[in-house]
């Protein structure tokens, strides 16, 4: 047995069986109980309980719980007796069953109580004293994508970002939390946030599921399956129009979706691929897509249109077994941003200065607006279908932006974030920034577009995004629009 699950299990003996007693004068007691799930805060119902001589395990009774999770063995004779259950509930949190002991002296009614531990224990028992009240605890596995056996010493990394205050202003950071599996594949990863949507992968040296997004409960406690494709190659770069930079994973992992309208209509040239591995493909007149070459494992299967919001599905892939999935695509909904009124005084100068560059018309500018009515997942996917603009996969979240340099050739653009050049340190953009903070994005797509505001060495073209944070909440608009 794991340390986890060992851990789990004492729980259950310690803290979660309690029977209780009254004597009458009878040849036999009854055993009345009832089985409580403590995680769903309900009772469990059809709970297969067995009822056994503690010395004699062979020897037993068996009922099973109805739908108030109560259950009822009208005789047991004097002795000691074991009474433990079994469910599903169980095997879905990784979870040892409790074991309640009643000793049965003379007759009477004994009342008994086994349930599934609270939240709050499982975490205390698997990370002690937690960071804080709004953090939870994530267990689960780490299995190898061909004969799902364990993968001992993966690390597992969760990551998120926080908001913190410093120098008297509000930032962003990114937070993250690390564990690694033991010999039975399993792992424990404590003080994750409740009530959120956190980023996360699993690796086993260079091998690796993809980047896939957890939704954390608002309870103390999570189980999250990681599956490696062992055999999968990492390409960078092989001539498919990718680029230099690129890089991404292929394998014998497979996919074959559907995609529909709202209506359910077939839905013709959308784009699907899986998330930092395989080839992009296109939908058919059927609204058919094929992908064949992915990396098996966990992984997130996104498809996407012009005017659609995006949508993303969590996927296990077997090498040579394509798995069937459907997606449904819905036009993106267009949001207001705050109106702009500044009763006589200036703008913030550097609002002045985005919207003299955009009266020039030297490069490409979109307002927050249209950003959010663009993409409402990765905020690079706004650039979509801009001339010049290429977005290549990344082996992580997020996509790469391309642009033309002078040779003719790709190259990735310098990023500024708020006035200042973004140092990437092995992040992407779609990792810090999300597309609802963004007041306005500027595209310099060739090095002699550059504004003199951007000019370093870089024989590329320019990316500048600016939030709203940094400019007061004040929207950016086109100039070129305004009323004189």
């Amino acid at each position: 047995m794991s340390r986890t699950k060992q851990l789990l299990a004492n729980v259950g003996l310690s803290a979660l069986a309690a029977t209780s007693g009254i004597a009458n004068a009878q040849p036999a007691a009854r055993l009345r109980g009832v089985v409580y799930d403590s995680v769903a805060r309900a009772p469990l119902a059809n709970a297969s309980v067995r009822v056994f001589r503690a010395d004699s395990a062979w020897v037993g009774i068996d009922a099973r719980t109805d739908a108030s999770g109560t259950f009822d063995v009208t005789a047991l004779r004097t002795g000691t007796w074991l009474v433990s259950f079994l469910h599903p509930r169980l095997d879905s949190l990784r979870l040892e069953p409790p074991v309640a002991r009643v000793d049965v002296v003379e007759a009477g009614e004994i009342n008994v109580t086994l349930a599934v531990p609270s939240s709050a224990s499982l975490a205390r028992a698997l990370c002690g004293s937690r960071a804080e009240d709004s953090t939870a605890v994530v267990v689960g596995d780490v299995r190898d994508a061909s004969g799902r056996r364990p993968v001992a010493g993966a690390t597992v990394r969760a990551s998120w970002p926080e908001w913190v205050f410093a120098k008297n202003e509000m930032e962003r950071e990114l937070v993250a939390r690390v564990a690694r599996s033991d010999s039975t594949g399993q792992f424990v990863l404590c003080h994750v946030p409740q009530g959120t949507t956190v980023t996360a992968l699993a690796h086993a040296g260079r091998d690796s599921t993809g980047v896939i997004e957890l939704a954390i409960p608002a309870t103390e406690y999570m189980v999250a399956d990681f599956v490696v494709d062992r055999m999968a190659a990492l390409v960078t770069g092989d001539g498919d129009g990718d680029g230099a930079g690129a890089s991404w994973r292929r394998g014998a992992g497979a996919v074959r979706g559907e995609v529909t309208t709202a209506d359910g209509k077939p839905f013709v040239s959308a784009v699907a691929r899986v998330l930092g591995s395989g080839t992009a493909v296109r939908t058919d007149s059927n609204g058919v897509f094929r992908i064949a070459d992915a990396a098996a494992g966990t992984q997130t299967v996104e498809v996407r249109a012009v005017g659609y919001d995006p949508i993303r599905q969590l996927v296990q892939l077997t090498p040579g077994e394509p798995i069937v999935a459907s997606f449904t695509l819905d036009k993106s909904r267009a949001t207001l941003d705050t109106i702009r009124v500044v009763a006589g005084r200036k703008l913030p100068p550097d609002i002045q200065a985005i919207e003299r560059r955009w009266r020039r018309g030297l490069g490409t500018i979109l307002d927050g607006r249209t950003v959010r009515e663009r993409t409402s997942t990765s905020l690079t996917s706004a650039l979509w279908s801009i001339p010049g603009v290429r977005l290549g996969m990344r082996a992580g979240y997020g996509n790469t932006v391309y642009l033309r340099g002078n040779s003719g050739g790709d190259c990735i653009p310098p990023i500024y974030l708020d006035g200042f050049r973004f140092i990437a340190n092995g992040l992407s953009l779609d990792e810090i920034v999300p597309p609802s903070d963004v007041a306005a994005m500027e595209v310099y797509t060739r090095p002699m577009q550059r504004p003199a505001e951007f000019t370093d060495l870089d024989d590329c073209g320019v990316l500048a995004v600016w939030t709203t944070r940094f400019l007061g909440n004040i929207p950016v608009m086109d100039p070129r629009k305004r009323k004189p």
